[in-house]
């Protein structure tokens, strides 16, 4: 027992070496221009190249300290991956911030994260830091590493080097509450959105939003966070990113463009029809005719209302059509131009309204001869009306059909009848209010059981 005891420690002190070999050597090289790879050896190699090995190098005696320790440690899953290395290389960058030595930390945490996260508040933290800036040591910017840096000596968020926004005290409150897995500057958005009043739904929506990708012209991006942060009602990410970019889009083209006097309605109707506009010089840049497939458009009449099946044969009017139906029907001009495939769209016509509603969009496969897609908006499934109208229409050209429709169930209402139940009572025994109802409750839900399983067997 004590042999492999000893033999398994001498293997131990061999991969050591081994180890310390490697960064001994990583240490050693010139500054230069290489690849990162995929080896740890060639991870250590490639940070210890992008540090001067004339000016700072005690950046170089840092990284190779901290390496050789964290092994020491034990920390063997952290050197295995090569974002963590790069960790540990931004850290060096700062070692002579650090506030402990590396030597002192001792291995805390079962995980690699947990024990990186620790090591990194072991070196630079005297005083609390919000969690989730330690993410700023596995980013490029060195400015919110530093930052981290500057809270974990005492500095209050109003002292932060180059912080880019203006923080009231509820602002600096809700930054350091921000959720552990949320980058710094959403970070940023999202306090600053609370600190104006949001809700937490919105101040996430702005921190995941465009406003969030950079800081120039700040008091105009606060304002628009101030804009947004109170306006009523649900907004979905996509909605918003589109509002948003049409702002900055009228920004550019006009610097006094400001937010005094606007509303989320006029901003959201002014937005779709830019971007409509957008998307229409976008397919007059790249304007695409084909020659129609082999199939007759359809027309059928129903007391006051028409359905109409058009083949579409150009770029324009498949983009208006995913537009308006809101799918990806765009991307099968190639394939209609090719003479593959053919789209077509299932519209309704009333005697009432001069506009029409668009019920499908329709793929025909044009060598099979196949309806391969019909859907509805949003890729939803087509209803039992449109189908109806389809299959008369592919029965009329001879196509078959492979897609799926709504059927919709309809169940009658149950007629049934049942004899209130009496439960068995002793002549004797007198019930009182309270059991009487319990009784009564039993018989309902005997009943409503019932008429589940009636339900599901039907």
């Amino acid at each position: 027992m004590e042999t492999q005891v000893t033999m398994a420690m001498a293997a131990m002190e061999v991969r050591a070496t081994g180890f310390v070999a490697i960064v001994e050597r990583a240490s050693k090289q010139p500054q230069d221009l290489i690849g990162k790879g995929t080896t740890i050896e060639s991870a250590i190699c490639y940070y210890f190249s992008t540090m001067s090995a004339v000016n700072h190098v005690w950046r170089r005696e840092t990284f190779k300290g901290i390496l050789i320790h964290i092994y020491s440690e034990g920390c063997y899953t952290m050197l295995r991956n090569p974002e963590f290395i790069g960790v540990l290389a931004n850290m060096s960058f700062f070692g002579n911030k650090m506030v402990r030595s590396v030597d002192a930390w001792k291995k805390e945490g079962f995980t690699a994260e947990d024990q990186l996260k620790n090591f990194v508040k072991h070196c630079f933290a005297q005083y609390d830091v919000p969690e989730f800036m330690v993410n700023a040591f596995g980013e490029e910017n060195k400015v919110h590493m530093l930052w981290y840096i500057q809270m974990g000596r005492g500095d209050s968020i109003k002292k932060l080097s180059g912080f880019p926004v203006t923080f009231t005290a509820k602002m600096a409150h809700e930054f350091r509450n921000t959720p552990s897995d949320m980058s710094l500057k959403k970070a940023i958005r999202r306090a600053q959105a609370l600190g104006f009043g949001a809700e937490k739904q919105r101040a996430e929506l702005i921190a995941w939003s465009a406003l969030s990708e950079s800081f120039e012209n700040e008091t105009f991006r606060t304002a628009l966070v101030k804009f947004f942060a109170t306006v009523k009602g649900e907004i979905s990410l996509d909605v918003f990113q589109t509002v948003l970019e049409y702002i900055f889009y009228m920004r550019v083209q006009n610097a006094t463009f400001g937010m005094r006097g606007r509303t989320w309605d006029a901003l959201l109707r002014q937005a779709v029809e830019w971007e409509r506009e957008m998307l229409k010089r976008k397919v007059a840049e790249s304007y695409n005719q084909w020659k129609p497939a082999a199939i007759t458009n359809f027309y059928i009449e129903e007391e006051d209302v028409v359905f109409s099946i058009v083949q579409l044969t150009n770029s324009e009017a498949i983009y208006e059509e995913g537009y308006e139906m809101s799918h990806c029907v765009a991307d099968y001009t190639d394939a209609c131009a090719g003479g593959e495939s053919a789209i077509f769209s299932l519209r309704k016509f009333t005697h009432e309204n001069s506009e029409f509603e668009r019920l499908a969009t329709i793929e025909v496969d044009v060598v099979a001869k196949e309806i391969v897609q019909a859907q509805a908006r949003y890729n939803e499934m087509i209803s039992e009306k449109a189908n109806e109208v389809i299959i008369k229409w592919a029965k009329q050209e001879g196509l078959s059909a492979d897609y799926d429709f709504y059927v919709p169930i309809h169940n009658e209402p149950m007629q049934m009848h049942i004899e209130n139940y009496e439960p068995y009572r002793d002549a004797g025994f007198k019930e009182s209010t309270s059991e009487r109802d319990i009784a009564y409750i039993i018989v309902a839900v005997i009943k409503i059981l019932w008429l589940i399983a009636k339900c599901s067997q039907a």
